[in-house]
């Protein structure tokens, strides 16, 4: 039989045969997965229709409470209510009807109310269908829901009875299903499916809504199944399931939607349900095909080397015999291309063969070659002797032999083969048949080698050589020693670059040398002239075969090169960044062709000896470098020892010298402060490389510590890999570390008392703020302290006692407070404490007590006995607060209500005093208005002669009658109008308009006995002009000065003493009065007293009101007695009752005031005091 038919029969057969069993028993396989996924499709199917009948619950139970809210309207139930009684209501039915059209949305769609007759009352929004009015005619006395189709949407109404004490109506609310779109895509594989509500209806019959296409064909036919019934009834009974519909071909689940008495279906036929299932066992068949195929052609591709060997071996005699003759053709032809040197010897040593590449390299032709003796014809006579044992090792051996050997050419000249030999031996006989050798012409390369072991030997010579001379002086020597030269010179530009000049260095191997030295000694060549100048002008080598052959202007020593027997001159320059450094000069005693290949090799030297040059340069400049570095430079080994270190380095670690340094053999890690940070340093170093700006604390030889700056690189192997050594500079940075020190601390503290500042306490309320916001069990709390009265002492005693006195109540503050607690000096005399980690408030307030306590004692500045006292305002921190200001900000609020409060107290901020705040931001706006609409006006408070109870004059009161707020206290704007400087302008417009009313009041009674008008003057208005002020006030008014006392508090007076002094006796000289308001509550000293022109002491009303106890009984006493001894007057303010009065007389109190003889009146009832309509009884 053919061989290629019977390859293709068991071919097909295999293929066949395997292809039909592996597809019938993949695809029986996949019936159980197709099994269970079908039981999965309706599994998930079941599923959705349980979550759609959870979700339809859901809405409609919703819808039910909404409906009950519509019938639980009170104002429907009263205009229901209405029309059963005949009494009309209060509301119309367009207001009801607009209250309820704003109710509908897209799910309610339309409202309805009905009366107790089922007559329609109130109806908006979509009509209500006429199947919802048949179902009233058996009552509504419960809420009920009816479904059914409007046009193409689902609708269901909520109906409730309407009852206001008894049933009035009906409300119906009309709702749209949302979302029944979704019921329809039943799974995630089947994406259609019919959806069906079945309800069960009083009459006991059961009504179907299917809630897709209610015109659609399927679901009408589907309606009409058996099984739909089972399945509603099912639901009905609270039961979730799924059936098949065998007439229809459907599958059917269901589950109970209680609130309508039935249940929602999906329902799915055979072929959607499994439709994605069929295409998913198609394609997974069709892939199992495929695979089974490609498996069959890999079984064929598998059988196709076995078919092919029979094959090949019909055809194998037939490819032998060809291939015999291939392989002898090809040997021949391989043997004589080979560029190698290939040479047969045959037991006696002669030449059998030998390639075209050894007979052109020696010269031969094979005819010649064939039968000569090896050793007698190629090998040079010296060798001879040494080449037969080659052989013999080859034979014993049988071992391949490699050598070098010198091999003559038909010329007589050598070359250098490299052999590979070796002895062939008959397989059968064991006897050798031939030698064969393969060798390749090393001639060049061996030159070269010579030549770079010569460059080596010169390179390392003038490497070590001490300086640049010495460098050329070697290069001669080893020059001409080697390469045949007899005289070696140098020739050197001069300073100026001008001319060559004769240098002493250069080689002579024999006396005539020695005279053509000394006779060229003294000779120059200018650029261009002679050997020496044209190679310096040219930068290139020159090469003259034969001296005696050059004219003068060639070659100037013609004469001088004769008479010495020097033929052959060569000349090559030393270069170094393109400038010539010196000509090297060589002469030999036989004429001498060019040598281009000695030329480049020489060329080669010089050129090493400008890097020489370059080299000792750049050490040269290094080693200055070195020695003379501010900074401290040094080479360490992978041990950690300095191997190399400057003078600067030696400074740094506080060694005298470097070699003291280095003799230590320390390692460096020692001298680290923390080990762990050279550790760093140099695992750095290994991972990057280098290393920059690496800080540490190291010890000098003394002991002491310092910080450095280091900077350094890891030095690796020529390949990069291994680090062998380190480098780097050292920089002592210790007093940069200090004044950075210096810098830091004075960024974060308060120059006078090394408390923090301001910027360090903002940034660590920030802190707090923020963690306070992430931990729940974190509090805090602000103290925010302000002295009482500082710069009434800052004032009188001077500022550096000031400064005395801020750093011992710092010194105060901080032994009342914990040391994780934060104190800071805000600024002037203000202080804020930060308490973090706070049980409560309560905690705060204690603190806030004991810095009350500790600071009311008095301190003792120079000699000088001083009591201060502040305000303290406290804030909890709690999460409103997102800013540190906010936070201040509330502090200070709080600080200044401890101030109102009487000062020396501390008061915890609360939201009310927020408000207070904005109130005088307020207050302090309407300020600024409300001088220029006139809204101020004074009112007048009689001061009477104690005495004899007759009026002596009256004190003019500021009132505000604001527009909008209605009175406003002079306690609340007062001093917003200081803090704002307002109280300037505003107190001089109450001094004017206080003088014009005494001048009115004067003209209109003419009062027989001198009337005193007293105005109260603020501190900022007691400046140096004050008198030239009040002197045009009296000129405008026409009023008297002695008609005119002016009250001033012990503060203004302390503010500035010697200014007070001067401008009050300018006032005195106008016959004004001065009266100290509120005194014995100030700082007033009485050193101070004695001095002020002060004609009045007024006695504060603290005072006044408390008589009934002694000890301020006495304080009254003490200050009446003090006035008479001063030779001024007293007068009492605040004066309530009959008791205070007569106490203040038997006291011989000269004045008082108080509400026991009148209020602050308004002009027109002040008149009454004038005309004598009131006196005190």
């Amino acid at each position: 039989m053919n061989p290629k038919k019977i390859k293709k029969a068991i071919v097909i057969g295999a293929a066949s045969g395997l292809f039909v069993i592996s597809t019938t028993v993949a695809l029986i396989s996949l019936l159980p997965l197709y099994s269970r996924i079908k039981q999965q499709e309706e599994q998930s199917l079941l599923l959705q229709t349980e979550k759609s009948a959870v979700a339809l619950e859901i809405f409609l139970r919703k819808a039910q409470e909404q409906g009950l809210q519509f019938a639980q309207n009170l104002q429907v139930q009263q205009v229901l209510s209405s029309l059963n009684t005949g009494i009309s209501a209060k509301i119309s039915s367009e207001k009801i009807k607009a209250d309820l059209q704003q109710k509908l949305n897209q799910s309610v769609v339309g409202i309805a109310y009905l009366d107790s007759q089922n007559q329609k009352q109130f109806e908006v929004g979509k009509p209500l269908p006429d199947q919802v009015f048949k179902s009233l005619s058996s009552g509504t006395n419960s809420s009920k829901v009816k479904l059914f189709w409007i046009e193409q949407d689902f609708y269901f109404a909520v109906l409730n009875p309407v009852i206001n004490s008894k049933k009035v109506g009906t409300s119906i609310v009309l709702f749209q299903f949302p979302q029944i779109e979704q019921l329809n895509k039943c799974t995630r594989f089947s994406q259609v499916c019919h959806a069906i509500l079945g309800i069960r209806q009083p009459e006991k019959t059961e009504a179907f809504f299917p809630l897709g296409n209610p015109d659609s064909t399927s679901d009408d036919l589907l309606l009409l199944d058996p099984s739909i019934k089972i399945a509603i009834d099912k639901s009905i009974r609270g039961e979730t399931g799924a059936l098949w519909c065998k007439e229809c071909d459907y599958f059917i689940t269901y589950s109970p939607v209680q609130t309508v008495n039935g249940g929602l279906l999906l329902a799915t036929g055979k072929f959607e349900l499994y439709a994605s299932i069929y295409r998913q066992f198609l394609t997974v068949a069709g892939a199992i095909v495929i695979l089974i195929g490609l498996g069959t052609t890999g079984v064929v591709l598998i059988l196709r080397p076995l078919t092919n060997q029979m094959q090949a071996e019909i055809l194998e005699r037939q490819k032998a015999e060809i291939a015999l003759r291939q392989e002898k053709d090809f040997n021949q032809t391989l043997f004589h291309a080979n560029p190698a040197l290939l040479i047969v010897l045959d037991p006696e040593g002669k030449v059998t063969l030998m390639n075209d590449a050894m007979l052109n390299a020696l010269g031969y032709s094979l005819e010649e070659v064939v039968g000569t003796d090896y050793l007698a014809t190629f090998i040079p006579r010296k060798n001879k002797d040494a080449l037969p044992w080659v052989f013999e090792l080859m034979i014993h051996r049988r071992l391949p032999i490699r050598s070098e050997e010198k091999v003559l050419m038909k010329n007589g000249k050598e070359i250098i083969v490299e052999w590979y030999c070796r002895a062939v031996f008959n397989s059968e006989t064991e006897e050798y048949e031939y030698f064969l050798g393969a060798g390749l012409d090393i001639t060049e390369r061996k030159r070269s080698e010579e030549e770079l072991q010569l460059l080596q030997r010169i390179t390392n010579a003038v490497s070590i050589a001490s300086d640049f001379d010495s460098a050329i002086e070697v290069a001669l020597r080893l020059v001409c020693e080697t390469t045949g030269w007899e005289f070696g010179e140098a020739w050197v530009p001069n300073a100026e670059k001008t001319h060559l000049e004769y240098s002493t260095i250069g080689y002579e191997n024999n006396s005539k040398a020695t005279a053509f030295r000394q006779q060229s000694h003294s000779l120059k060549f200018a650029p261009n002239e002679g050997l020496p100048g044209r190679v310096w002008s040219s930068q290139k080598p020159e090469w003259i075969p034969d001296i005696s052959r050059e004219s003068d202007t060639q070659f100037p020593r013609t004469l001088i090169a004769a008479k010495y027997e020097f033929k052959a001159g060569f000349g090559v320059p030393i270069l170094s960044n393109n400038q010539v450094l010196a000509i090297l000069v060589f002469l030999m005693s036989v004429p001498k062709a060019e040598d281009r290949r000695l030329v480049e090799f020489i060329s080669s030297i010089a050129t090493q000896l400008g890097t020489v040059f370059e080299r000792k340069q750049a050490e040269a400049k290094y080693r200055n470098i070195f020695k003379n570095a501010v900074e401290g430079i040094f080479q360490m080994n992978l041990k950690g020892q300095y191997t190399s270190a400057n003078p600067a380095l030696a400074n740094i670690l506080g060694y005298s010298s470097p070699q003291v340094l280095l003799n230590k053999q320390t390692p460096v890690k020692n001298i680290y402060f923390q080990s762990e940070q050279y550790s760093k340093f140099i695992q750095t170093l290994n991972k990057q490389g280098e290393v920059s700006n690496f800080e540490s604390q190291v010890y000098r030889q003394d002991g002491r510590l310092i910080w450095i700056l280091q900077n350094a690189r890891a030095i690796r192997s020529s390949k990069g890999k291994q680090v062998i050594y380190y480098e780097g500079s050292v920089i002592d940075i210790t007093n940069l570390k200090k004044t950075e020190e210096r810098l830091r601390y004075s960024a974060s503290h308060d120059a006078l008392t090394n408390l923090w500042n301001r910027s360090f306490f903002i940034e660590r309320l920030k802190k707090s703020i923020t963690r306070l916001h992430k931990h729940s069990n974190y509090r805090f709390a602000v103290l925010f302290l302000d002295l009482d009265g500082f710069k009434i002492i800052n004032d009188s005693l001077g500022h550096g006692m000031g400064d005395l006195l801020l750093i011992e109540i710092s010194k105060r503050l901080k032994n009342c407070i914990h040391s994780g607690n934060i104190l800071c000096r805000l600024g002037g005399d203000e202080f804020t404490i930060l308490l973090e980690r706070i049980s409560d408030i309560n905690e705060a307030q204690e603190i806030a007590s004991r810095v009350l306590k500790i600071l009311n004692k008095p301190f003792t500045i120079k000699g000088h006995k001083v009591f201060i006292g502040t305000s303290i305002g406290i804030v909890k921190g709690t999460r409103e607060y997102h800013l540190p200001p906010e936070i201040l900000r509330d502090a200070d609020t709080a600080m200044y209500r401890a101030k109102k409060q009487g000062k020396g107290c501390a008061v915890l901020f609360d939201a009310a005093m927020r408000t207070d705040t904005l109130r005088r931001l307020q207050i302090q706006t309407d300020l600024r208005f409300a001088l220029a609409q006139e809204e101020f006006q004074l009112y007048y408070q009689p001061i009477i002669e104690l005495s004899t109870g007759k009026i002596a004059g009256f004190e003019a009161l500021l009132r505000w009658e604001h527009p909008q707020k209605g009175f406003i206290s002079p306690g609340e704007f007062i001093p917003v109008a200081e803090e704002t400087g307002i109280i300037v302008p505003l107190g001089e417009w109450v001094l004017r308009e206080a003088c014009r009313q005494l001048h009115t009041w004067k003209e209109k009674f003419s009062p027989s006995k001198l009337l005193m008008m007293s105005v109260n003057l603020s501190s900022q208005q007691f400046t140096a002009d004050l008198s030239q002020r009040v002197d045009q006030i009296l000129q405008d008014t026409d009023i008297l000065g002695r008609e005119l006392k002016l009250e001033i508090t012990e503060t203004a007076i302390m503010t500035d003493p010697q200014l007070t002094i001067a401008t009050l006796n300018e006032l005195k000289q106008r016959g004004i009065m001065i009266c100290i308001d509120d005194f014995g509550t100030g700082y007033c000293s009485l050193g101070y007293l004695h001095q002020f022109p002060v004609d009045i002491l007024k006695i504060d009303r603290s005072f006044v009101n408390k008589m009934q106890l002694d000890d301020k009984r006495e304080i009254v006493r003490v200050i009446v007695e003090l006035a008479e001894s001063l030779r001024m007057d007293a007068i009492a303010e605040g004066i309530e009752t009959k008791e205070q009065y007569l106490q203040l007389k038997n006291l011989n109190c000269k004045y008082g005031q108080g509400y026991y003889f009148s209020k602050p009146l308004h002009p027109n009832e002040a008149e009454q005091w004038l005309v004598g309509t009131r006196k005190v009884s």
